[in-house]
């Protein structure tokens, strides 16, 4: 490739090979961008035309590339170049393409192991995993479900697979009776992970379509959280947020280094998830004690703005022994660690959704303070309430 002279020879020339009708690669360009301003060093190629976005290289100078990896074009037009260039999106180090590239990517074993854990919580007996139609360039797609069933297995479950023949944009009518067709054939409830959002859009309409109930028979959850699937369908979408926009800051700051010479090897990077969002689909009570239901129901109500476990005892009209006594049983955690989880799921969402202050949200989700409300949030989730609403932004 021929290099051409800049006006300053500090400035890095670098394509950024990402589609901006992808709700994944708009949020690791804003974790790009955030890096871009940081160091204030980098001049960026970026393309909304599909058509153009993969830049001519040997007629352009550049000095490094982030290019999204789940495109199936990118590869063949990335692989011989002598520039550094960082990869993001399913791609593996030891996948079949055999690129020797470094990468950002999900954590996708964490994503299962949240996906699988949070819907045990819910005391189901049935699971399922609702993936896409494979290709050798998904392999996110083949981690999830494996780490899914894995983690089940660990508690003794079985997870039926649903793999699927119909892309949704050729043959909808035969997804959807697909879809259900397999639904119909598992116990109820039961609790489906789907591989992403779309997966989970194509469930909820099935369901819609054929009459079953969510969440009374299906608790779904999806992977993305992106806001126009998830508030607009009905029931809303519960959904895990990716790190995505750190895969982007941090694929910017690799890259960085790759370019300077301050990394002379490849390195392969994994960003974990940041939570679950609850919404509709999983605003289920599985459990046929009528104590533990009634409880479960008082405290989603009733926890945020503050709650006691003896206000919960006396609102479903059981002594406070036999409350404690029956959650020990049935849920394995307490009353108060309960409250606690809705009111931390409340805080999560002001955290990520508003400006509030940690005073305003700690005293709105029913903690006295906020630093008792920071204390707790860094010993469940690991972060401090700031980090988190940097990460969830």
């Amino acid at each position: 490739m021929k290099k051409h002279k800049s006006a300053n020879s500090n400035v890095k020339h670098v394509a950024l090979v990402l589609s901006l009708n992808k709700r994944f690669d708009r949020k690791v360009i804003e974790g790009v961008t955030r890096f871009v301003l940081e160091s204030g060093k980098w001049s960026v190629f970026l393309e909304d035309d599909p058509g153009a976005k993969i830049p001519n290289f040997k007629r352009g100078h550049f000095d490094g590339v982030i290019a999204d990896m789940d495109d199936q074009r990118i590869p063949q037009q990335i692989k011989d170049l002598a520039i550094p260039v960082v990869g993001i999106g399913g791609i593996k180090s030891d996948s079949p393409l055999k690129l020797k590239l470094s990468t950002v990517g999900t954590d996708n074993r964490k994503i299962a192991v949240m996906a699988a854990e949070y819907l045990i919580n819910f005391r189901l007996k049935s699971f399922g995993y609702c993936g896409i139609v494979e290709r050798t360039i998904d392999p996110w797609n083949q981690e999830r479900r494996e780490s899914f069933v894995e983690r089940l297995v660990q508690d003794g479950y079985k997870c039926s697979i649903f793999k699927g023949r119909y892309k949704s944009s050729q043959s909808w009518e035969q997804l959807q009776e697909a879809i259900f067709n397999w639904i119909n054939s598992l116990p109820k409830p039961v609790g489906i992970f789907a591989a992403n959002d779309t997966r989970a859009r194509h469930i909820l309409e099935a369901c819609r379509c054929y009459g079953v109930p969510i969440p009374d028979d299906v608790a779904l959850l999806g992977v993305d959280n992106d806001e126009l699937i998830c508030e607009l369908a009905t029931p809303s979408l519960s959904s895990i947020i990716q790190g995505t926009e750190e895969i982007g800051y941090s694929a910017a700051k690799l890259l960085d280094r790759l370019m300077d010479g301050r990394e002379k090897k490849l390195v392969n990077l994994l960003v974990a998830p940041v939570k679950i969002v609850e919404r509709g689909s999983t605003d289920m009570v599985a459990t046929d004690n009528s104590v533990i239901s009634n409880a479960l129901i008082f405290i989603r109500k009733n926890a945020v703005g503050g709650l006691s476990v003896s206000q919960v005892a006396q609102g479903i009209g059981v002594s406070r022994s036999t409350l404690d006594s029956h959650f020990k049983k049935v849920i394995g955690r307490s009353v108060h660690a309960e409250i606690l989880r809705v009111q931390l799921n409340a805080a999560c969402h002001l955290l990520a959704a508003t400006d509030m202050s940690l005073e305003n949200i700690a005293k709105r989700v029913g903690f006295c303070h906020a630093q008792y409300l920071s204390n707790v949030f860094r010993v469940t989730y690991g972060q401090t309430p700031g980090e988190y609403r940097q990460r969830a932004r």
